[in-house]
This record gives C-alpha cells, structure tokens and sequence, in this order.
C-alpha cells in the first residue's frame, strides 16, 4: 500500500515541528502520579482521548523494533495536537512504556482488534492518516511498518476506496 502523499508529507512535517519542543515542565514525579492516578481531569481526560489514536501511532512506529528520535518527535507532535498541549513529555513516554508492555504481552492482532473498537468510521480514517503520517517520520516506510499499516487497515475496517478518499480529501484540503 503506497501511503506516501504529498498531504501526509506536510502532516509529518508539522507533527515533527511540534514534536520537536520541548515540555515546558518535565519530572520523575509523573510515574508516581500514574501510578497513584493522580493526574489531573484535564490530563485524565487528555489520555483517555488520545488514546486510540496514540496507541496505533505507537504500533506503526515500533513495527520494526527500532524506534527513532524523528518517530518519537512525530508521535509527541501528534499527541499534542490532539490534546491540546495538555500531555507533557514525561506523560507522553509513559503512554509509549504502556503501549510497549501491551504490544508485548498480547500481540499486534489482538491490539488492534481492542483499538478498532473504540473508533467509529471516521475516528478510524483519522486514526489511520495519522499512523501513515508517523511512518513517513523518517522519511522512509520500512516493510514492517507497512505490514502494521495494511494490518491496521483491515482491523479498521477500512477499505482501499475508503484510504484512498480520505487521502484525496487531506490533498484538497493542503
């Protein structure tokens, strides 16, 4: 599947650009506050909205077991977008150590199939366009991302038709 696209090229590149900051408050303190949840309702509210998303963000990137600072960049990016800046980095890392213990004791099919159903049709294209995006972080799409990808795809629930409109309508809209 060719996910490269001159729309999900300017969305990499923005999402690098906010990944690309740095949190304004950083500290170890976090781990204690998730684990104790005690995070606040906004950051409760933050993770529990971007989780789906941020999660199969997480899987496309970590496809081939080798996650790069420019994917990390782009996934911190997306997930302050969709948060509103909410999620700082150290809570944004703690996501990514959940996802990979998640990924490692039930398996991709099975993480997929537990995100899909949390998306409704449209969550799903977003979603989808936003994993594409993260794996053109690097520049490249290696064949394990693209094997996340076409498996996402079909967990979703989504057709060919289906990625390509959603494409087609990112590029009018660029």
């Amino acid at each position: 599947m060719e996910i490269r696209s001159s729309t999900l090229i300017r969305l990499r590149d923005a999402l690098l650009a906010s990944g690309g900051r740095k949190s304004a408050v950083t500290s170890s303190a976090y781990r204690t506050l998730v684990k104790r949840g005690l995070l606040s309702e906004d950051e409760n509210d933050a993770v529990a909205r971007v989780a789906s998303p941020a999660e199969s963000m997480f899987l496309v990137i970590a496809a081939d077991e080798k996650v790069t600072d420019t994917e990390l960049m782009a996934l911190r990016g997306a997930i302050r977008g969709l948060t509103g800046d909410v999620l700082n980095d150290d809570l944004v890392h703690l996501l990514m150590e959940k996802y990979a213990r998640s990924l490692l004791e039930e398996g991709l099919d099975q993480r997929l199939q537990a995100i899909s159903e949390t998306l409704d049709e449209t969550e799903a294209l977003n979603t989808f366009a936003l994993a594409a995006a993260v794996a053109l972080a690097d520049g490249q799409v290696v064949a394990e991302e693209n094997t996340v990808i076409a498996k996402m795809r079909r967990a979703f629930g989504l057709s060919e038709a289906q990625v390509q409109v959603i494409l087609t309508e990112l590029q009018q809209d660029g």
